[in-house]
Formats: structure tokens, C-alpha cells, sequence
């Protein structure tokens, strides 16, 4: 090697043994930005490399050597003690290890770590000489890093990756807003949803295999894959839960395009070796020499004359089980022509004990490409990789603790005794509005509050007893209130003194919709919007109740609307239901007492409840004639039905209240009975009860007495109406019961179940009926085009609470063949009326013999959502009274997409009936419905025809 000026390129003049320490010296600074220094006690000179000047942020030569010039480069708080060391050595020059700031001439500050021996010179005088090694970025990492732990701690919100889990059915049950993101699909639009169906394309993949493998053989999973459908990179990790999976997933695409990049720019720059170091060294190949720069005295402890048996001296030092490993590893990159080596170990300090340590090395060749010597530096990492563990255990706490909030749908807060936030989750800024940025640090009070005394008297019991749960309403960011369900908890100090209070907080705003919308279908007519019969019926035995008790009058007033079905035949049954609507209207204006009921009892028949009428009968029923004919005046103008001016009248029945009557249907006979007397005298009249209509029940009792004799003689027939699914294939019958009376016309079953029902004869008919929709079920199953048939059977509700229902059942199915899979046995919601228990006592005990269950006519009476859920129900039937208006009246179709999504819910199949029209189907099929029984597919009709 030759120079000419001091550089390390070929020049003239080889360079002597000073020279190339010179040169390597100088090299090695620059890669490993380590600057070196060198201080004259006697002269109070400082002696600065090129590297050290370029940390201090000077030139290569604009520092003057002045203990001054370096002391103005010191940041202020750190200036005593740079001077406490620079006495101490004025005096006696000793080692010197301390770190300190300093402040560049352009401004900026930098953290340098400063180390340094004394040594004796040429003269024999003692001086110090030592390294300055930026350390700004590793202290800046460091305090990232802290701060970053501390955020996580602080907010619980560390969790970016995409959250969905399935249940064992393959539906979404849960994602986050990152699934959505990563998904691409809206939330509403996955949850219940297949993950076959919402993604076809994973079916066949490598995707699919690896979802299905861990739910076959409940074991976790992780994986990288390229999804072409959405053009990314995932990161997936799937593992079972007792619903089904849980997967995690990253996108990972930008990730994919960093590695891409670095792998080009490491095989653009992979002549480029950097080495941070601590300890220089440099092995002389070819002559087998070891030189080692003077840190191996302040970090391992040797002497100057520890290291000098070449190669040896390093080797000897590695920890047996790291040495055959780090020796051979750096052979073959020496020998397989690699341009830098690398190596973590442990090494043998003086005294016996081993550190961790980093090293590499540069391989400098000859044209040929034999090594002539490598440099390198190795850098003691015992601190890093202790504080490296223990950052990846906070790590693994702070992921810990981000996944288990971020699987939380639920508002989870937490604030000190004071109510003043502390910690907001996504859950909180999803219910409520407001980020965590902005709620953490303001009062619950003055953020969320409605009324401030129900939160402070919830606090106070939380702090006295240490929880408090209820429903209380609170405030969005947006104005909007927010039913909640609170579960507040105390959060005790080490001592046991009162620190925080964490808030759990679920929205119950769909809940709440759900028990109005339950609460409307049980006690209010969905067309009128006035009482239903069942909270009529409950507002009656009150009032019945309290005459009995302080002798108030009462009277009932049954009103029938005259000529009803001829303007529903001649109109249309929209404007027959308009029509109950004005007249429903009318009615209220007229009994204006908050006392009385103004109630929908059922068609065209409305009822009149007038509550603390006077004690004496005679003014009792002179003010119950005065409400009757402020009634019939409300009818003297037309209703107004759309284009069409109609005038209807009412025929009136008034029932005064009794104390010896024996119960309510007593009271409701009786006004119905007058009502009937009414229309007798010519309509548009009023009449009160009178003992001679009894020749009404005279007829009834004819009734019965045909009623009995056919059952004796076998006079009644089943018809069968299809039900379909949504394609129009049949896929089951409903069983109607059809009655031919002896010398008449065939009579509606309104007429005679009633009656079969009050007389105790639906037990004997109902038998009657299973027994035949069995034995027809049978047929149908020796012909493969029906063999698939479901058939479904009423059943009243007298029949089904007889002690020996499910007995009877069971010995029907036994002897007429018939596979009790196939039977469906329709209940109406009176059954949920009483004795709940008994009724899901008997349902279990039929459902273990494969029978399903269909709820009848949902939606007309009362089902608490209580009950529904415990109920095994198989079916909930949409009413055709809902159906019929379904697009026309916006409360119908409100109620059918209630029920369907009520069915969906809890897992219920739902089958609207009295299906009309195309139109009709097409929007309850929109809606979810897939089963459908009406004209529109068939009337009933019997066997033979079916």
C-alpha cells in the first residue's frame, strides 16, 4: 500500500506499522461513529478525532482545543457535573465513564455517552484518552419505547389488528371497526352471516383449509397468505373458542412492500457495512494478529498484555456452548467470500463472569479474494437484552390486555372518586361519541349526564358498597340520549382506600325497542292504536275489583259498526281499516275521562269502559245513556276515505256493572248481548242489557247440541292448505277443520270452536283432528312427491293444558304410524298467558320425541320475550292481519319486520300466512321470510284435491 497524503487509497509509499493503526483507526471511528479523545492535564488541551468533532457538530477541524469551547457545547443542567470530572482529573488522572447532553451549534441536542483511561505519554506525564459514542437514538428508542408502554397501560387501547369470531355454524358473531376496515364490509352486513357465503372465494383455498382444520381438530393456527380477492397480505391467526373460532388478522400488505424494498436495498448497498461498536479490533489473517482496542480493560477487565496469542485469545474466551457456533459461523463467511459477519454470544470477563455481546466484522480482500484482515466491533448488550425481555413481556401484557378490550362490544370506562375520567376505550368512543382524547380528564358529570343526581347517588352506593348496577340514561356527543345497562365497580388501593371506579356500560337501546315493540303487540291494536282485548280485559277485572270493594258504579259499552262488511266488500279492506282508524279517533274525543278505556275488541267492535260512575244504579245509568249518546253524535259526519265521503252508525250495548255478577266474560256477554238488541231494533241505537235476549243463548245451545251429535257421528272433515317455501315448492300442509251442520250450510269455525272451547268438546274434537292429519300424513308418505310434507296441526289451549295431552299425543303418533319429525303443532299466544312453567314442561317433553312447534298467529296477543326465548319454539307465524296491510299501513309492515328479525334473533324459522298476492310475498321475502301459506299458493281444500 502506497500514499501520498495520508489516505487509504493505493498512492505512492507504503504505510508504516503507526500509519495503518492511523488509517484502521480512523475507519473504524467512522463506521461506528465512535469519536476519540485526548486530555492534557498540564495544559488543559483537548484533542478531538474527526469523529468526534462530527458528533459535537463542528468541522473536522473547528475545534480549537480549549476545555472552554467543549464545556459551551455541554447542555446547561448537565455542565457541573462535565466539570466535577474535569477537576477530578486536573489533579489525578483516572478512568472516567459518564454520560451527558450537549447542545450543537445549529441547535439541536445530543446524547453522548463519554468513556476514558489514563495513560503516561512519551514524556512520562499521566494524561486521559478515551471514545465519545452517540447515544441519542438508542436513548430516544428507549424513551419511545416507555412511552409508548405507558400510553397502552393508560388508554387499554393498544390493539390494531382485525377481531372476528364465528360460531360453530360458520356465522360472524362479532368484528371490530379494524375487521371491517380489513374485510372491506360493513359490520350489519357480515354478523349472522356465513363466512362461506360472505366470501365464496375462500372455498377450495388454502383459506378455507386452514379455518376448517381448526375447527375439525380444535387447534390454534397462524399463517401468511395472499388474499387476490381484496388484493392484500394477511397475517391470520385463528384459534378455537368453546362458540367456535377466533381469528386475529394483519393486514400485512404494506409490510410485504417494506421487506420487498429492504431486501432491494440490501442487495443495492450489501458492499455497505455498518458497525456500531465499543470495543475495536482487528485480526491480522495471514500473520494470525489480534489487536483489540482499550475497551477490553473498562468492559471485560483485562490488562493491556491479556491479548496476544492471535485468534486464540478470542476463541478461548467464548462460552463453550456459544464458541463452536460463533468460530464456525465466522469461517464460513470468510471463507464463503460473505462481506460482513455477525454474531451474538457471551463473553468470558475477568474475574470469571460472562456478558452478552454483539460483534461483527468487515472482511478486507486481495484481488484474488484471500482475506487479509477483518475489523470489527463488538458492543456489550447485556442492559439491551434484559430491557429487550422486558419489553416484550410489557409488550405481551399491553397485547393482552388491547385484545380483551377490543373483543368487548361494551363501553368500558374508568374515573377517579372525584367522577373525572381516566381511561376510555373504543367501546366508549363507539356508544358515546366522544374520543378518548377528549373525555379523558372531564367529569362523567358534565360529559355524559342527564340528570346529575342519578349519577352521584349511583356513585355514592358504588363507593359505600362497592357496586351498583341499573339502567340509566345518558348523553351522546351528538345531543342524542342512550339507554344503558351500568355495572359500576370499586377499585381499591394497595391500603384498601376507595382509588377508581370502573364503568361497564351496554347499549340497550335495541332492547328497549324490542320490549315497546313486544309491549305494543300485547296491550294495543296495531291498526287503532288503542287498547288490545287482552289489556282491556285487565283494566276490567280492576274495575270490577274496585266496585266490589267501595261500591262505585261501572258500565261496559259494546259498540258494533253497522254495515261493516258491506263497505269492506264494496271498498276495499283498506278503507275498512281507515275507517276503524277515524272512528277510533272519534271515540277518544268523546270519553275524555283518563278513567275510561276506549279498547278494539276485535273486527269492527269496540268497547267502552267508564270507570267511578255513581253508587246509585239509576244516575249510574243515566250517565252511561249520556257518554252513549255523545257516542252515536260522533258518528252523524261522513268519514272521509280518501275520495270516498262514507256515513256509517254504530249499534250500542251498555252493561251496567253488577256486584253479583260472577265474573267478567259475564259483563262482556251481557253488553254484547245488548249491542245484538240494538241491531234488532233497527240500528244506530243504543240499548241496555235486557233478560229476555236470553233466547239468544237458546240458539247457542242448539248449536252445541249439533255441535255433539256430530262428533258422535263422525260429521267433520279436514281441508289442507299449503305451505311453501320461497321458490313455491310445497313444503308442508296446515290441517283446517271443516264442519257440514246436520240440515245446514256449512258453519264458519269462528262460530263453533268458540263453542267447542266454552263446552269443553275441543278436547275430544282436537283428538279427532290429530288422529286424522296423522293417518293422512301417513298416505302422503308412500308417494315420493309428498313423502317430504310437514303437517301442522292447532291446538287449543284448553286441549294442550289437559293433564294427559302429551300421553295422548305420543299414543296417536304410536298407533296411526305417522313420523312425529313431520308434525307441527301450532299454539296461539294465549298459551304464554299462565302457568308458563307447565306449558315448557310439556313442550320439552313432545319436543324429545322430535315434534316441532310453531307459535300461531304472532303478534295479536302477548308474548314476552321473557318467555319466547325459554319456549322451544321452532316457528313463529306472521298474522294475516299483519300480512294483508303489510303494504299499505306502515305499523304492518313496522310489526312483520319486527317479527322477522325478532325469528332471526333467536333462531326461530318464520312463515307469514294469508299471503294474497306476489307483491305481498316479495316483501316479506326481502325482509327474511322464507315460508309462506296463502291464496296466493292455494286454498284449502281436501285430500283428494290436495
Amino acid at each position: 500500500m502506497t500514499t501520498d497524503n495520508g489516505s487509504a487509497s493505493g498512492q505512492r509509499g507504503a504505510l508504516n506499522r503507526q500509519q495503518l493503526l492511523a488509517w484502521q483507526l480512523a475507519e473504524v471511528q467512522a463506521l461506528g461513529h465512535v469519536g476519540t479523545w485526548e486530555f492534557h492535564p498540564a495544559s488543559e488541551k483537548l484533542v478531538w478525532s474527526d469523529e468526534t468533532c462530527r458528533i459535537m457538530g463542528l468541522g473536522k477541524s473547528g475545534f480549537d482545543g480549549r476545555i472552554e469551547t467543549y464545556l459551551a457545547l455541554v447542555h446547561p443542567d448537565d455542565r457541573a457535573t462535565v466539570l466535577a470530572a474535569l477537576r477530578e482529573n486536573r489533579q489525578q488522572p483516572r478512568g472516567i465513564e459518564l454520560e451527558h447532553r450537549i447542545v450543537r451549534p445549529d441547535g439541536t441536542a445530543r446524547h453522548v455517552r463519554v468513556q476514558g483511561v489514563p495513560y503516561r505519554g512519551e514524556s512520562g506525564k499521566l494524561m486521559l484518552a478515551g471514545t465519545v459514542h452517540d447515544i441519542t437514538e438508542l436513548r430516544q428508542s428507549t424513551a419511545a419505547l416507555q412511552a409508548m408502554s405507558h400510553k397502552l397501560l393508560g388508554t387499554l387501547e393498544a390493539m390494531s389488528d382485525a377481531f372476528y369470531t364465528l360460531d360453530k355454524q360458520w356465522r360472524f358473531t362479532y368484528l371490530n371497526h379494524a375487521a371491517e376496515r380489513l374485510l372491506r364490509r360493513a359490520r350489519q352486513e357480515l354478523l349472522g352471516k356465513g363466512l362461506w357465503d360472505a366470501y365464496p372465494d375462500l372455498v377450495g383455498t388454502d383459506f378455507g383449509a386452514q379455518y376448517k382444520f381448526v375447527m375439525a381438530h380444535r387447534q390454534p393456527v397462524a399463517f401468511e397468505e395472499y388474499y387476490a380477492p381484496l388484493r392484500v397480505w394477511k397475517d391470520v391467526r385463528i384459534f378455537p373458542t368453546e362458540e367456535g373460532l377466533a381469528a386475529y388478522t394483519t393486514d400485512i400488505t404494506e409490510s410485504k412492500r417494506l421487506q420487498e424494498i429492504e431486501r432491494e436495498l440490501t442487495e443495492r448497498f450489501r458492499m455497505v457495512a455498518r458497525v456500531t461498536s465499543d470495543i475495536i479490533w482487528d485480526w491480522d489473517v495471514p500473520n494470525d494478529r489480534l489487536w483489540w482496542s482499550e475497551g477490553t480493560q473498562t468492559v471485560f477487565g483485562y490488562g493491556a498484555d491479556a491479548f496476544n496469542d492471535g485468534i486464540h485469545d478470542w476463541t478461548s474466551r467464548i462460552a463453550p456452548e456459544d464458541r463452536e457456533r460463533v468460530v464456525s459461523g465466522l469461517y464460513a463467511a470468510m471463507n464463503g467470500g460473505q462481506d460482513t459477519w455477525r454474531a451474538e454470544y457471551r463473553f468470558l470477563r475477568q474475574g470469571g463472569s460472562y456478558i452478552t455481546v454483539r460483534d461483527q466484522g468487515i472482511f478486507r480482500r486481495d484481488a484474488e479474494g484471500a482475506t487479509l484482515n477483518v475489523i470489527g466491533s463488538m458492543l456489550d448488550i447485556t442492559a439491551d437484552r434484559q430491557a429487550e425481555a422486558e419489553r416484550r413481556a410489557a409488550e405481551a401484557r399491553n397485547r393482552l390486555l388491547a385484545s380483551l378490550l377490543d373483543k368487548a362490544h361494551d363501553a368500558i370506562s374508568a374515573s377517579g372518586t372525584d367522577m373525572r375520567i381516566t381511561y376510555w376505550n373504543q367501546g366508549a368512543e363507539r356508544l358515546f361519541g366522544w374520543t378518548a382524547a377528549e373525555a379523558i380528564g372531564k367529569t362523567k358529570d358534565e360529559l355524559l349526564t342527564l340528570d346529575k343526581e342519578d349519577l352521584e347517588q349511583a356513585f355514592q352506593q358504588v363507593l359505600r358498597k362497592g357496586e351498583w348496577r341499573g339502567e340509566i340514561t345518558k348523553r351522546r356527543k351528538d345531543g342524542r340520549e342512550v339507554p344503558v345497562e351500568s355495572h359500576l365497580t370499586l377499585v381499591r388501593s394497595d391500603d384498601g382506600q376507595p382509588q377508581s371506579v370502573l364503568a361497564i356500560d351496554t347499549d340497550i337501546t335495541q332492547r328497549k325497542r324490542d320490549e315497546q315493540a313486544i309491549l305494543n303487540l300485547a296491550f294495543f291494536d296495531p291498526l287503532t292504536r288503542l287498547p288490545n282485548r287482552r289489556l282491556l280485559l285487565d283494566r276490567l277485572r280492576h274495575a270490577v275489583a274496585v266496585t266490589k270493594r267501595d261500591g262505585h258504579g261501572g258500565a261496559v259499552l259494546f259498540i258494533d259498526l253497522d254495515n261493516f262488511k258491506t263497505l269492506n266488500d264494496t271498498l276495499g279492506h283498506d278503507k275498512g281499516d281507515q275507517l276503524l282508524q277515524q272512528v277510533a279517533r272519534r271515540l277518544e274525543t268523546r270519553v275524555p275521562r283518563a278513567s275510561d278505556t276506549v279498547a278494539r275488541h276485535g273486527g269492527d267492535e269496540f268497547v267502552i269502559l267508564l270507570e267511578y260512575l255513581s253508587t246509585d244504579p239509576e244516575d249510574a245509568a243515566a250517565q252511561a245513556e249520556l257518554v252513549a249518546e255523545k257516542l252515536l253524535g260522533a258518528f252523524k259526519e261522513p268519514f272521509q276515505l280518501d275520495a270516498h265521503q262514507h256515513y256509517t252508525s254504530p249499534s250500542i250495548g251498555v252493561a251496567l256493572f253488577d256486584r253479583d255478577m260472577k265474573d267478567i266474560d259475564e259483563l262482556l256477554k251481557r253488553a254484547d248481548l245488548a249491542m245484538y238488541q240494538a241491531k234488532a231494533a233497527g240500528r244506530n241505537t243504543i240499548r241496555f242489557f235486557d233478560l229476555h235476549m236470553q233466547t239468544v243463548i237458546n240458539a247457542r245451545v242448539e248449536l252445541e247440541t249439533d255441535l255433539r251429535r256430530s262428533l258422535q257421528t263422525h260429521g267433520f272433515t279436514l281441508h289442507y292448505q299449503r305451505q311453501t317455501d320461497g321458490n313455491g315448492d310445497p313444503v308442508g300442509a296446515e290441517a283446517l277443520l271443516r264442519w257440514q251442520r246436520p240440515g245446514s250450510q256449512q258453519v264458519s269455525p269462528s262460530v263453533f270452536i268458540p263453542l267447542a272451547e266454552e263446552t269443553g268438546l275441543i278436547l275430544q274434537l282436537g283428538e279427532w283432528v290429530l288422529e286424522a292429519a296423522c293417518r293422512q300424513l301417513v298416505c302422503w308418505s308412500r308417494r315420493p312427491e309428498t313423502a317430504h310434507l310437514t303437517m301442522a296441526v292447532n291446538v287449543s289451549a284448553r286441549q294442550f293444558r289437559q293433564p294427559g295431552f302429551v300421553d295422548q299425543v305420543l299414543r296417536v303418533i304410536a298407533r296411526t304410524g305417522a313420523d312425529p319429525r313431520q308434525i307441527k303443532l301450532e299454539l296461539t299466544e294465549s298459551l304464554l298467558l299462565a302457568n308458563i312453567e307447565n306449558t315448557i314442561d310439556t313442550m320439552h317433553a313432545l319436543k324429545e320425541s322430535g315434534i316441532g312447534f310453531a307459535l300461531d298467529d304472532f303478534g295479536t296477543g302477548y308474548s314476552s320475550l321473557a318467555y319466547l326465548k325459554r319456549l322451544p319454539l321452532d316457528q313463529l307465524k306472521i298474522d294475516q292481519s299483519f300480512v294483508r296491510d303489510v303494504l299499505t299501513d306502515p305499523n304492518d309492515a313496522a310489526i312483520a319486520r319486527t317479527i322477522l328479525g325478532l325469528g332471526q334473533s333467536l333462531g326461530l324459522d318464520v312463515i307469514a300466512e294469508g299471503v294474497e298476492t306476489a307483491d305481498q310475498r316479495n316483501f316479506l321475502a326481502q325482509h327474511g321470510c322464507r315460508a309462506f301459506q296463502g291464496y296466493l299458493f292455494g286454498r284449502p281444500v281436501a285430500a283428494e284435491q290436495f
